[in-house]
C-alpha cells in the first residue's frame, strides 16, 4: 500500500473512533442506571453527552485546526480520546461518566473534521471522491455496529466495556497519524474569529440540549429553555459573522440555494 493509502486507512480510523463513541452507550443505559444507581436525568446527560461535545465544538476545532495545524489538532484528539475513553469506562459515579462523555466528544470536535479536510487536500479529481466515499461509506458502517458490538460485550463484561470499545482503535489511528500524516496540510493563515467561535459552541451546545430533553417525557420545560437560548447564541453569532474580517463561517455560503438543498 503506498504512503496516500495508509493516509486515507490512518483517517478513517480516526473517523471510526467518534463514530463508534456516538453510538455505543445508548445499549449500556440500563445497566449503568441500575449499577450506579443514576436518575433519569443523568443518564440523559450520560447518552447525549459525546454528542454534545463533538457538535458544540466541530466548527471551531475545526477552524482552529485551518489554521494552527490539521495534523497538530488530529494527533492531540486521538491522544485525548484514548484517556476519556478509559475514565469513562471506568467511571466510579454517573456524574464522572457524563463529564467524560462530554470530554471525549470535544476530543472528536478535534480529529473528526480534520480527518475529511485533510482528504480533501491530500487527493485529487477521482481518487478524491473515492476517498471521501470509503471515508463516509466506512463511518456509517461504524455507527451502525456500534450498537450491535457494544451489546455483544454487554453479554460478557460490565457497562464500562462499552466505552472502552474504541482504545484499541484510536491508539492505532494515533500511531498511524503521528508516523504518515504529513506535518502540514494546506494550512490557512487568517486569525480565527475566537468570540464567532465560542458562540458557536454556545448555539450548537444549547441546541443539542434542547432537542435532546424536548424529547424526553418530563423534561419539556428544560428543552425549551435551552432551544430559546440557541435561538439568542445564534443571533448573536450570525451578527458577529457579518461583522467579523475573518468570520469563522462565510455567510454568504448560506446565501446560495444549493446549499440549503
Amino acid at each position: 500500500m503506498n504512503r496516500n493509502g495508509l493516509i486515507l486507512v490512518t483517517l478513517i480510523l480516526g473517523a471510526t473512533v467518534a463514530n463508534l463513541n456516538l453510538s455505543v452507550a445508548n445499549v449500556a443505559l440500563p445497566t449503568i442506571g441500575r449499577d450506579l444507581e443514576a436518575s433519569q436525568v443523568s443518564l440523559n446527560l450520560v447518552a447525549v453527552g459525546f454528542t454534545l461535545g463533538l457538535a458544540a465544538s466541530v466548527l471551531y476545532l475545526g477552524a482552529v485546526a485551518d489554521r494552527y495545524g490539521r495534523k497538530l489538532l488530529l494527533v492531540l484528539g486521538l491522544g485525548l480520546s484514548i484517556p476519556t475513553a478509559l475514565l469513562a469506562g471506568f467511571a466510579p459515579d454517573v456524574t464522572v461518566l457524563a463529564i467524560a462523555r462530554v470530554l471525549g466528544g470535544i476530543a472528536a470536535g478535534m480529529a473528526f473534521p480534520t480527518t475529511l479536510s485533510i482528504v480533501v487536500h491530500i487527493f485529487d479529481g477521482e481518487a478524491r471522491t473515492r476517498a471521501i466515499a470509503l471515508w463516509t461509506g466506512i463511518g456509517c458502517g461504524a455507527s451502525a455496529l456500534g450498537p450491535a458490538l457494544a451489546g455483544g460485550l454487554l453479554e460478557y463484561l460490565s457497562w464500562g466495556s462499552a466505552f472502552l470499545l474504541t482504545v484499541p482503535f484510536a491508539a492505532v489511528a494515533l500511531v498511524m497519524a503521528i508516523v504518515f500524516v504529513p506535518r502540514h496540510v494546506g494550512e490557512e493563515k487568517n486569525p480565527v474569529d475566537h468570540l464567532g467561535g465560542v458562540l458557536s459552541v454556545l448555539a450548537i451546545g444549547l441546541i443539542t440540549l434542547g432537542l435532546h430533553f424536548a424529547s424526553v417525557p418530563g423534561s419539556l420545560g428544560a428543552g425549551l429553555a435551552f432551544l430559546g437560548g440557541s435561538v439568542v447564541m445564534f443571533g448573536l453569532f450570525f451578527w458577529r459573522q457579518a461583522r467579523a474580517a475573518h468570520p469563522l463561517f462565510d455567510l454568504r455560503i448560506a446565501s446560495r440555494r444549493i446549499f440549503w438543498v
